[in-house]
């Protein structure tokens, strides 16, 4: 299973935004609720559930739309990110900087695994 809590985002770029979190995972989208400004909190907790082979759960990766003004993607690999802020950027415009931070939570559950406290 994984799981991908969207906390808050911050320093979202644009004015009057109203920003969504899409995560894709493995081909499933989930997308958290519409909220307002370029500080939203979204406190929000997405499962997936997958039949992945072993070599998959050392190396499954999360990717996050951040759609506003601009598209950012982010994403990170193994098994756990507990509380992190990322860096968004533009992957089509590597040059364009740091488009805000995004704080999360993701972990990759295995048959029998405990989540993290």
């Amino acid at each position: 299973q994984i799981r991908v809590r969207i906390i808050e985002g911050r320093q979202l770029p644009g004015n009057n935004i109203k920003p969504v979190v899409k995560v894709h995972v493995c081909g499933q989208t989930h997308r958290t609720r519409i909220k307002r400004g370029n500080n939203p909190f979204f406190d929000e907790v997405s499962g997936h559930t997958f039949e992945i082979a072993h070599s998959l759960y050392d190396v499954c990766h999360f990717v996050m739309d951040i759609t506003g003004p601009s598209v950012n993607v982010c994403f990170i690999s193994g098994h756990a990110v507990m509380r992190k802020w990322l860096l968004l950027s533009d992957p089509e415009d590597t040059n364009s900087g740091a488009k805000g931070y995004m704080k999360v939570s993701m972990f990759v559950l295995g048959t029998g695994d405990e989540p993290p406290v």
